[in-house]
């Protein structure tokens, strides 16, 4: 008996097939009842919640009639799901486990069942793990689009997709290296585990915004600013010799002597040669009309001079800037 075999024809794996189908009817009830859908509104969205994704991928392994409309149990399952919510509210916290349990059970049913059919169909492995997880979560994706809202499994909710794929992987496992038929009820027990102690955890996959790393340009080059100094210290650490900084060819001279305070003074000194312009930095004592640099508190970065002696000449600035002679200011007038 090979795993599909074991999946369609054994009775309790059947009856908790049916259960899935009428937990996944009453879940759609309870949203429809939210959106206070009337009768036959329950009705279609409990047999699209608990059908679809079977009907999906019936509908791409061109298996004849789908497994839904084959009898009449499946479609009175979910039918009898939507009813029951129709007629009785069900809520509370007990009620709401218990249905994420059986959800839960029936999801990775059918992803190992979604699995092993696609196998038996002659389909190559990713395509069939693929239509596995489908299987599982078809239906609650055609739900939320039918009511206008993002798919759950999209982000922020319960690991649903990540547990059937950790069953269909394992299915396509048992069957690839032809183990005994009840070793698909392990696949089927990771799954439903993992989506259990997701669910209980409140685990969720990283969104993409947790992905992304911005920096500004300012920080950027002071990122490379205290690369190239902490690495000079380490050559001087190790070789007993101070490295020779040319100013003339080295772009970074000034890390040697650069602090890093804050990421404003190092604005301020990266755009001080912008154009030929004075740039203005806000900083927090800036709405006061003053800043703690030295000068007279202009807020300006007076442009440097072209002549190569590094010093900082504008006959039109009120302050002025000289961070060689001054070791307690670094002249960047309140810049943050």
């Amino acid at each position: 008996m090979d795993p599909l075999q074991l999946l369609v024809t054994n009775d309790f794996l059947r009856v908790l097939d049916l259960i899935g189908v009428f937990v996944m009817g009453v879940a759609a009830g309870a949203l429809a009842s939210r959106l206070n859908f009337d009768a036959v509104g329950f009705a279609i969205i409990g047999i699209v919640a608990g059908l679809g994704g079977g009907l999906v991928r019936d509908l791409i392994l061109d298996y004849g009639t789908p497994a839904a409309f084959d009898g009449p149990w499946y479609l009175t399952c979910a039918l009898a799901g939507s009813l029951f919510t129709f007629v009785i509210a069900a809520d509370g916290p007990w009620w709401r486990g218990l249905v994420t349990v059986l959800d839960i059970a029936a999801m990775a049913l059918w992803a190992a069942t979604g699995t092993a059919k696609s196998i038996g169909y002659g389909l190559d492995p990713l395509p069939a793990i693929l239509l596995g997880v489908t299987s599982a979560v078809g239906g609650g994706v055609i739900r939320d689009v039918l009511v206008g809202r993002i798919p759950a499994i999209f982000g922020g909710g319960p690991l649903y997709a990540t547990g059937a794929l950790v069953t269909a992987i394992g299915t396509w496992g048992v069957t690839a290296m032809g183990l005994e038929s009840p070793y698909v009820l392990v696949a089927v027990a990771l799954g439903a585990l993992l989506a259990g102690l997701a669910a209980w955890r409140r685990w969720s996959l990283p969104a993409h915004g947790e992905w992304q790393v911005t920096m500004s340009a300012s920080q950027v080059k002071a990122l490379v600013r205290r690369t190239r100094r902490s690495e000079r210290e380490r050559v001087a650490q190790e070789t007993g010799a101070i490295p020779v900084v040319d100013a003339t060819v080295d772009d970074l001279a000034d890390d040697i002597s650069f602090l890093d305070a804050d990421a404003g003074q190092y604005a301020e000194r990266a755009f001080a040669d912008h154009d030929g312009d004075a740039v203005r930095f806000p900083g927090p004592d800036s709405e006061h009309g003053h800043g703690h640099g030295h000068g007279h508190g202009t807020g300006h970065v007076a442009p440097r001079s072209t002549d190569g002696s590094g010093d900082t000449d504008n006959p039109d600035s009120t302050g002025e800037t000289d961070g060689a002679d001054d070791t307690g200011s670094t002249g960047t007038d309140g810049a943050r």
